[in-house]
């Protein structure tokens, strides 16, 4: 029963690695379709993703020392 159970969750991963893969490059696509615009509400186009990842994430502090 091991090598059953083994060789499913295999093919699951296989299965979940190709829809990111396929979803990463529709969201590629839909970026180079539609060419360069604002960020937009709801636009999963890898430009937009990632511009609200930069919003999300915490700003760097100021650097204190001189060179």
């Amino acid at each position: 029963m091991k090598k059953t159970s083994i060789s499913y969750n295999k093919k699951k991963m296989a299965n979940e690695r190709k829809l990111i893969f396929e979803m990463i490059d529709a969201s590629c696509e839909l970026a180079a379709r539609k060419g360069a615009h604002p960020m937009e509400n709801g636009c999963n186009c890898i430009a937009c993703v990632n511009k609200r990842k930069r919003l999300l994430e915490p700003h760097v502090k100021k650097w204190k020392f001189r060179l």
